[in-house]
């Protein structure tokens, strides 16, 4: 009924509600800003931003690559290049390579075998690595060099920092502050 409603809008009784617009937002709308707030910023921020992730896996991951293209029948190997690392507790980057053949330019039938370096979904980046022994070769049967992997920041001693252990069988074992293993 129209006339009930202007009736009570204009209505002058004591307890009655006026039911005039007033500014500010609905509780809804707040709600639906918030939300489009929430999945803009998670389509901006960078995956990992709040990612928690060690050494130890992103050297778990590499390894786990490199057994797969063993396995695949490549020859691969990861060694460490210490040119230009400047310090002093040979260290240095990781390079990983896959022994390709080579065609010889002056004698089209000659084939040679060269390390070649292949790139990796993951990446070792940074010269603050440490390898034990300094070459690790992953065979096509899917074993590969037992070895120490170690990694320091630049400040602290290559002891100091993050070492896993690399068994015969590809399995690394990360080796905890206290000297244990996991």
């Amino acid at each position: 009924m129209r006339t009930s409603r202007t009736a009570i809008r204009h209505s002058s009784k004591p307890g009655a509600w006026p039911r005039t617009a007033k500014p500010g937002f609905t509780m809804i709308e707040l709600m639906i800003v918030v939300a489009i707030m929430a999945m803009t910023a998670a389509m901006v921020l960078p995956k990992g931003m709040f990612s928690f992730e060690t050494t130890f896996h992103s050297v778990q991951r590499v390894f786990a690559e490199l057994s797969e293209m063993a396995l695949s029948g490549f020859n691969v190997r990861v060694r460490m290049d210490t040119q230009g690392s400047g310090l002093l507790d040979n260290r240095g980057r990781i390079v990983v390579e896959e022994l390709t053949k080579i065609q010889d330019p002056f004698f089209p039938n000659k084939h040679s075998l060269s390390w070649q370096p292949v790139e990796t979904r993951e990446r070792l980046d940074g010269e603050d690595w440490r390898l034990e022994p300094e070459i690790i070769y992953f065979y096509s049967d899917g074993t590969c060099t037992p070895a120490r992997i170690m990694r320091a920041d630049k400040d602290t001693r290559i002891e100091d920092g993050e070492t896993a252990l690399l068994t015969v069988t590809g399995f690394l074992f990360q080796k905890k502050k206290t000297g244990d293993f996991y």
